[in-house]
């Protein structure tokens, strides 16, 4: 699995968000109920919006695929790392093999790491941006010389 960097600025307030992934000439943006992908504009709710970029979920935990149908999953454990880190592991009700790992930081609710039955997605940065602070411009990814170290 080839690591793939990316940027994501989520307003919650305003239910937006854009979305620059490493490689892609296309900003991916959701505002005002529509999202613009590379497919063009489609209305969708925000709550189902991150199938456009998946780590919008991982801002907003409560919207993982893991919680209830159709993903039927449960969670089977919780535990505190580190202080402030909750890891979850959630099995599949129909195949306990089947398990998914999210690490959320319980200062501020977002999950940091999430490795999913096909992929696996770190955070490396996470910050609040002030209220009148214009969206960052398109970023420049440096080439990645390592796996993201742990943090927690």
């Amino acid at each position: 699995m080839q690591p793939q960097q990316f940027q994501l600025v989520i307003d919650e307030r305003d239910e937006s968000w854009t979305f620059d992934r490493q490689g892609d000439r296309h900003r991916d943006q959701y505002a005002a109920g529509v999202l613009h992908s590379v497919d063009g504009p489609v209305e969708i709710s925000f709550g189902r919006s991150g199938t456009g970029a998946p780590p919008v979920r991982l801002l907003t935990p409560e919207l993982l695929p893991v919680w209830g149908s159709p993903a039927s999953f449960a969670p089977v454990l919780v535990q505190r790392i580190h202080g402030h880190w909750l890891l979850l592991t959630c099995e599949h009700e129909r195949d306990p093999a089947a398990r998914v790992t999210v690490v959320i930081d319980e200062r501020n609710g977002v999950a940091h790491r999430w490795y999913g039955t096909t992929e696996v997605t770190v955070l490396t940065e996470v910050r609040a941006m002030d209220d009148d602070e214009p969206t960052p411009p398109r970023p420049r990814f440096s080439r990645l010389s390592e796996w993201p170290a742990l943090d927690y």
